[in-house]
């Protein structure tokens, strides 16, 4: 049976996490100091390095290993991590550092004594810190400053607070780069451990002749007090000079929000998505031949909420059993994206493209059509742009026509409508889009190849006669289809369709940029990737996801916020469920395949609202911790809340390329 990572779990794993650090640590100053073990600072830097990376790689999975007050509290104000159990995890560090100093006590208490005879060092009288650094620190560092002939003033208390600031400040920032999912620079997590004890190492090699470098309040104050109760007295606490609390545990804290708020601020919104690993693509990568053949890449775009996802994967499904190879490109203006992880739930060959369109990042499409060519060898390529993205045909299609005929068979451009959505803009009724956002779905339909009304299964047929009127009074001459993507109504028919000819790209519509921009400025966007642990057993999942889509319905409904789509997806040990909401005054849709309620999952959360980024961060924030309440905690591990910026496409054509 799976036991629960419970509360008391992760604190007993901050404790023995913490403990490995101060052991190992402080063991190699001991070793270094009273015994000339280690020949150099860089050793000991070493062993430092060594015993996070350890750590980490022992407690992680349980919880997160911070082993460290300051990189806590950096990671409750800009990772989610619950303030609430911020001071248990604390005190569970400074239990660590304590039973650690306890123990190496234990073992060189007689050579502490031997060391101090035979330099004269009478215990907590003044120079005795050269025998307490091996437990507290001190500025400058007592065995460098004895060696070079330093005075106390040659680091001064704001020196000190500074060094130790700034050498937290870099712990932080590379932390929180190296443990970012979306960073493709990254290390990956099985490596992660390894790059924050090499940060541990480099900083100490530099900031260790200050300050002994102690960059952890935990790792220089459960030590100290261990030493001042052992007989250093005012040495240990608060030292002959003071300022222990200024340097060794207020600088650290604040230079880990500062380096994690500079990563956070200035890189995070940039750093491009991590490229699926090969858990997305098949092991077996056939060998490229001299001439390989044509690959049909289709289109499928429109608005948000229209049911893209599903139709991807019912396509995929039914093209598969046809014995055909398919693989499909996702695309997101941030990481995170429901669409993605769901399709890989399923075991789609799936690559996303993340950080902006297709058409503002072209490179960034053909890079991944042209790995999933040679790697996985597909039949058929489905690509599905951003759902607030238009003029496709002038920016995708007709360069790919014009640059990539030799390698890709081009599809006509589908679009796909929800039937609400569409009759709400067409009329232009109350209780619609933004006027900007209703024009990027008016643009969307006119320079469709072929429209896609969805969803059929939830009209009447004259319902659907009356929309395929108002598609033709509006759009002359539109290809209009019904399908319906949950069903499987209509799919075959249009698949058949759209991989039976290559006339794509037909249609160049005239775009106002200025209004299209504004039109996506009008959604604040969000992605958010969450932790969710049971306290009191198992949980009943369908039911909260339901509570929580509810709750945030209710918050749009009260601001008359209207909805471009909200989705999540819940994933456990035991299956996953999926949730949907596409209009405010809509019904939510929960499909779960859970077999039971485990006590632990994760939930990826995507929300394209009209309203600014921040009010859709505060909102979402709030109702989750709404949410964790009574017996759920919530860990939010990433999340995201943007703006996209004005599209500026990699390429426009001004005409239709003829093939």
């Amino acid at each position: 049976m799976k036991k629960s990572t419970s509360l008391a779990h992760q604190c007993c794993a901050e404790t023995i996490g913490t403990f490995v650090l101060v052991f190992f640590g402080i063991g190699s100053v001991h070793a270094a100091v009273l015994t000339n073990a280690q020949s150099g600072l860089w050793q000991v830097a070493v062993v430092w390095g060594i015993a996070v990376s350890l750590a980490i790689y022992a407690t992680g999975t349980v919880s997160g290993t911070h082993i460290n007050p300051a990189i806590t509290v950096a990671l409750v104000a800009f990772r989610g991590f619950p303030a609430r159990k911020a001071p248990l995890y604390v005190a569970s560090q400074l239990l660590g550092a304590v039973l650690a100093a306890a123990v190496l006590y234990a073992l060189f208490a007689n050579v502490i004594c031997d060391f101090e005879s035979s330099r004269n060092i009478v215990r907590g009288r003044p120079g005795s810190e050269l025998s307490a650094m091996v437990y507290g620190e001190y500025f400058p560092n007592p065995a460098v400053a004895g060696a070079m002939k330093w005075t106390s003033s040659s680091v001064s208390i704001a020196q000190a607070m500074l060094a130790e600031g700034l050498g937290t400040a870099f712990l932080a920032f590379f932390v929180l780069a190296v443990t970012d999912r979306r960073n493709a620079g990254g290390p990956g997590a099985r490596l992660s451990p390894l790059f924050i004890g090499l940060t541990v190492s480099i900083v100490i090699s530099v900031i260790a002749p200050l300050t002994q470098a102690g960059l952890n309040p935990a790792r220089d104050f459960g030590p100290r007090l261990f030493a001042y109760l052992a007989g250093w007295g005012s040495v240990a606490i608060p030292g002959p000079r003071g300022g222990f609390f200024t340097v060794y545990i207020v600088s650290p804290l604040i230079g880990a929000l500062g380096g994690a708020g500079v990563y956070q601020y200035l890189l995070s919104g940039a750093v491009p998505a991590r490229q699926p690993t090969n858990q997305q693509i098949p092991e077996h990568r056939p060998r490229r031949s001299p001439v390989m053949k044509k690959v049909h890449i289709a289109f499928v775009g429109g608005f948000l909420g229209a049911g893209k996802t599903t139709l991807l994967w019912e396509s995929a499904r039914r093209l598969t059993e046809q014995g055909k190879r398919v693989a499909l490109i996702t695309n997101d203006q941030a990481p995170d994206l429901v669409d993605t992880k769901l399709l890989l739930r399923k075991g789609m060959i799936v690559r996303e493209v993340a950080g902006s369109c297709f058409c503002c990042n072209f490179p960034g499409l053909i890079d991944a059509a042209e790995k999933l060519r040679d790697s996985a060898a597909p039949d058929v390529l489905i690509a599905e742009p951003v759902g607030s993205c238009t003029d496709l045909s002038a920016t995708i299609l007709q360069p790919l026509k014009d640059k990539f005929k030799r390698r890709f068979a081009l599809a006509p451009l589908s679009v796909l409508a929800d039937p609400i959505r569409l009759k709400q803009v067409l009329t232009d009724t109350d209780n619609c889009l933004h006027p900007s956002t209703a024009y990027i779905f008016l643009k969307q339909l006119e320079e469709a190849d072929l429209i896609l009304v969805n969803k059929t299964d939830l009209l009447e047929p004259a319902e659907q006669q009356e929309l395929e009127t108002l598609v033709a009074r509006h759009l002359p001459g539109a290809n209009v289809r019904c399908v319906s993507a949950l069903t499987g109504a209509g799919i075959d028919a249009w698949l058949n369709e759209v991989l039976s000819t290559q006339q794509s790209g037909r249609h160049i519509a005239e775009v106002d940029y200025d209004t299209y921009a504004e039109g996506e400025a009008a959604l604040g966007w969000l992605n958010a990737d969450i932790q969710l642990y049971s306290s009191g057993g198992e949980v009943n999942w369908t039911t909260f996801c339901e509570e929580l889509l509810g709750r945030l319905r209710a918050d749009f409904r009260e601001r008359k916020a209207q909805v471009g789509h909200l989705k999540l997806l819940l994933c456990t040990d035991t299956g996953h469920l999926t949730g949907n909401l596409t209009h405010t005054k809509g019904d939510i849709a929960i499909r779960s395949g859970i077999e039971r309620s485990p006590d632990r999952a994760n939930l990826v959360l995507n929300a394209r609202v009209e309203m600014t980024p921040e009010e859709l961060e505060a909102i979402v924030r709030q109702t989750l911790k709404i949410a964790s309440a009574p017996n759920v905690t919530v860990e939010i591990r990433q999340l995201r809340s943007i703006r996209p910026g004005r599209p500026r496409p990699t390429h426009r054509y001004a005409d239709v390329v003829r093939p």
